[in-house]
This record gives structure tokens, C-alpha cells and sequence, in this order.
């Protein structure tokens, strides 16, 4: 069970990784385009200050995980 919570941490911290990095690309990439108006500035805005802390809660949870800090001694 100790090998599966290590397995899934790592899934845990590469999402995470993955989500702070394609959460702002696609935010910028939105943004950037010739028909980016004011609601798209506004959802976005939004998207990303609620969003982003949970993916870095993500990876920390992830990290927590492949560390051990969940198993039972």
C-alpha cells in the first residue's frame, strides 16, 4: 500500500507541474489572440487566481506522498 501512495504522488506532483505550466500558457495564449475581449480577461483572470493555487496544493500533496509523510508506522 506504502508503494501505491508513493506511486500516486509522483502522478500528484507531475499533474500538479503540468497544470502550473498549461494554466498559464493557455491563459496567455487566450489573451493573445485578435478576438480576445473583455470577458476573456475577466474569466481568465478569475480561472487563474483560483486555479493555480490548487494545483501548487497539488504537487505539495504530491511531494508529501512520495515522502512518506502518509504511512501509517
Amino acid at each position: 500500500m506504502n508503494l501505491l501512495k508513493k506511486l500516486l504522488g509522483l502522478v500528484c506532483i507531475l499533474a500538479g507541474l503540468a497544470l502550473m505550466i498549461g494554466l498559464p500558457y493557455q491563459t496567455i495564449q487566450k489573451l493573445t489572440s485578435a478576438t480576445a475581449s473583455a470577458e476573456d480577461y475577466v474569466f481568465w483572470l478569475v480561472i487563474v487566481v483560483i486555479f493555480f493555487p490548487i494545483t501548487a496544493g497539488l504537487a505539495l500533496f504530491g511531494r508529501y506522498a512520495w515522502e512518506g509523510e502518509y504511512n501509517k508506522n
